[in-house]
């Protein structure tokens, strides 16, 4: 006997029986009636979702026929349901229906060999199994059932996925409603209550999943961090197929799919997460750094299911944690249009139009999310090349703006004043007319007419200072604009305005340890950034190629050698930064401390006198680098006592070199302050002498002895910070 295609409507008037013929019980009938009278015209909603969810659910498919339409809400808005005989075959096929027969083929694994009327012992029920042996056309005719619901409904609404694990689902809607009404309740089902497994990819499904570990750790806390090392995908298939394709028995599957129906969707998932707590022990006894097996255990359901006991606590936990309270913020990430948040609320007035506009919004996020993520991946590739064109486009955008609203003009002066020292710097004290004009006998104007000029009358041995560009003096034709704006190719010409013969004299002075007068005063008022930037250069490119010398000397031949060009950047990167930071932190600190010391004194004239430009300070330091040429080109020698002797006198070089002609100007400051002011210039110099011995040359016999996992500390702390 079809038990599954009896169309009985089930009315509170007449006797039921069970398929035994007898009676049922008081309390059961009473129940039954009540479900009755809630499913009537005008439903009772509430009182129809208490009883779906109480204890033994519907009670059994005849009750459930008329129930389930009501709870998927379709009989509510008044559309016209998808018959069976609907005009579907001419429809397109759909592009998965492959896939469909496939999985057709494979169906009716346990049901309805073990068809199970829900009818119970206990308080309520007579417990009554049915078992169907089924022949092998019955089967073949279900099948063909099974197969055209599933078309059907792929077919009138091709937008939908076809996932496997969707023919459990549909195949206990056949059993439960019949080849006729499934369909209807199917595309309701597809479309407003797991529309989020029909999308084009899963990301929507594994967002489900992602709400698993925030409802663990909210119940038990402790059972949350030990499963912090398994991901959540042990619950895809359970959940996808809403537990269709786990559970064994048909009334069990059939009393679930009650309580499913007539809650929100996201209430599966607190469901498996009961089914996870319930099995607290077991998994405690797995270790939480073995998440291969506790994925194992956790993907398959414990065997049997206390069904009645795991709704009751799927309540209780719902109760106390509701999706809004979980934390990690878990809620907020759900998409707005998945079924989790649309189908909380008075979502039984949705219509089938409405899930397919919350279908079509929900596929234009997920595209949004996936060209947003390869568009990060891609970031992520070509972050270093990304961030310098960026840097570039907005060093130029900022230029154009600055240019454009006139800041050119401020920023050269402001930086003029920074790189040139003031006239009373360098002995300005002759004021001369320079009035030529005809029938002006005898008048001066004090803005117009005077300009000074440099003097050593007083001091024969102070060194002589070039006229700022902004002093030079008028010519007949009028004044001649001497200002160079900082985004002009002429205000950086100036700094390179140096011959060979210059530069080559001013290096062969910061060579020697004991010259005839101050660097200072070799400068001349004109330093220059042209020797202290090729200096930079040659030493940069002389470390990398003695320190591969070294590292070649000192490795073992048993292999092919393999050039390690970080040491390229690391050079870059020591040097030019020790050249272009250090000066700029010394000048600020003695404009600092002298302007400090000129407050104090009242702005005596020694302060005054003493000062230097933070060009001054680039070009003394660029030129102290000189020395490391020569050092550079002899360390590479395996005899590691040469090397520290060859740094070492290039450090003492070069630190006598930067005392002695910058120690004229830290004496301006306290005496104090003076002297710590040299102890920083002599040991910030012997920090970059130790780094380039430790990593260029710190390569020699010895170190082959040494295992290759343990450098010196020192030497492994530079690495890491230059990135070497």
């Amino acid at each position: 006997m079809d038990y599954t295609n009896t169309s009985f409507s089930p009315s509170c008037s007449a006797p039921l029986k069970d398929v035994e013929g007898q009676s049922l019980s008081p309390a059961a009938r009473a129940k039954v009636d009540r479900i009755c009278k809630a499913c009537q015209d005008g439903p009772d909603i509430e009182a129809l979702l208490q009883l779906a969810i109480s204890e033994h659910g519907l009670v059994y498919d005849e009750v459930r026929r008329k129930a389930w339409p009501i709870l998927l809400g379709y009989s509510l808005t008044g559309e016209s349901p998808l018959g069976y005989n609907a005009d579907w075959h001419h429809l397109p096929p759909h592009k998965d229906e492959d896939q469909v027969r496939l999985d057709v083929n494979r169906s009716f694994i346990y049901y309805p060999k073990s068809w199970y009327y829900s009818i119970r012992q206990d308080r309520l029920y007579r417990l009554v199994d049915v078992t169907v042996d089924e022949t092998d056309r019955q089967l073949d005719r279900r099948k063909e059932e099974l197969s055209s619901v599933l078309t059907q409904v792929l077919r009138s609404h091709p937008m939908l996925s076809y996932f496997q694990g969707f023919h459990d689902i549909v195949q206990v809607f056949l059993l439960v409603l019949g080849a006729d009404e499934a369909p209807a309740a199917v595309s309701h089902l597809s479309l407003l209550r797991i529309r989020d497994f029909m999308l084009p990819s899963l990301s929507a499904s594994l967002a489900h999943l992602r709400l698993l570990p925030s409802i663990l750790h909210a119940e038990d806390a402790n059972l949350y961090h030990h499963l912090s090392q398994t991901q959540p995908f042990f619950a895809l298939a359970a959940t996808i197929c809403l537990y269709a394709h786990d559970i064994e028995e048909y009334g069990d599957i059939a009393r679930l799919f009650d309580f499913l129906l007539a809650h929100s969707a996201v209430v599966s998932l607190y469901f498996f997460a009961v089914i996870v707590l319930s099995r607290r022990e077991e998994l405690f006894d797995i270790p939480a750094d073995e998440p291969e097996m506790l994925h194992s255990v956790l993907s398959k359901l414990p065997k049997p299911l206390d069904l009645e006991a795991l709704i009751s606590e799927t309540m209780s936990l719902y109760a106390r944690f509701p999706p809004e309270s979980l934390p990690f913020r878990a809620w907020a990430k759900i998409s707005p249009f998945s079924v989790l948040k649309t189908t909380r609320g008075n979502f039984r007035q949705q219509t089938l139009n409405d899930g397919v506009e919350l279908f079509e919004k929900q596929v234009a996020q997920l595209h949004r999310e996936q060209m947003l993520e390869q568009f990060r991946a891609t970031f992520w590739k070509y972050r270093r090349p990304t961030r310098r064109v960026g840097l570039a486009i907005f060093i130029g955008v900022m230029a154009f703006w600055l240019r454009r609203n006139g800041f050119e003009t401020y920023a050269g002066s402001a930086f003029e004043k920074l790189t040139t020292p003031k006239m009373a710097n360098r002995g300005y004290d002759v004021v001369v007319d320079v009035d030529d004009r005809e029938g002006d006998l005898g008048h001066t104007d004090l803005q117009e007419d005077l300009e000074f000029h440099s003097s050593n009358f007083n001091d024969p041995t102070s060194r002589n200072s070039k006229l700022s560009p902004s002093a030079q003096p008028s010519s007949g034709n009028g004044p001649i604009s001497s200002k160079r704006y900082l985004w002009t190719l002429s205000f950086y010409a100036q700094f390179f305005d140096v011959d060979t013969s210059a530069v080559l004299h001013r290096c062969l002075s910061a060579l020697l340890p004991f010259p005839h007068k101050s660097f200072l005063d070799i400068l001349d008022g004109n330093p220059d950034l042209y020797g202290p930037f090729w200096i930079a250069t040659t030493v940069v490119f002389i470390l990398f190629l003695t320190g591969t010398i070294s590292q070649y000397l000192a490795s073992h031949h048993d292999k092919a050698f393999v050039y390690n060009f970080r040491l390229l950047s690391g050079a870059a990167g020591l040097v030019y930064g020790y050249t272009a930071f250090v000066p700029v932190g010394l000048w600020a600190a003695l404009k600092w401390f002298s302007s400090s010391a000129a407050g104090g004194s009242g702005g005596g004239s020694n302060s005054a006198d003493s000062s230097i430009s933070v060009v001054e300070c680039w070009a003394l330091y660029g030129y102290a680098n000189a020395i490391w040429i020569p050092v550079a080109l002899i360390s590479w020698s395996p005899v590691a006592i040469l090397n520290y002797v060859f740094v070492g006198v290039g450090f003492a070089v070069s630190a006598l070199f930067l005392t002695k002609n910058l120690w004229p100007v830290v004496s301006i400051t306290e005496a104090k302050v003076s002297r710590v002011l040299v102890i920083v210039v002599v040991v910030l110099h012997a920090g970059l002498a130790i780094a380039i011995k430790f990593l260029f040359f710190a390569a020699g016999p010895a170190a082959n002895d040494l295992p290759k996992d343990a450098p010196e500390k020192g030497e492994k702390m530079m690495r890491a910070w230059l990135g070497l």
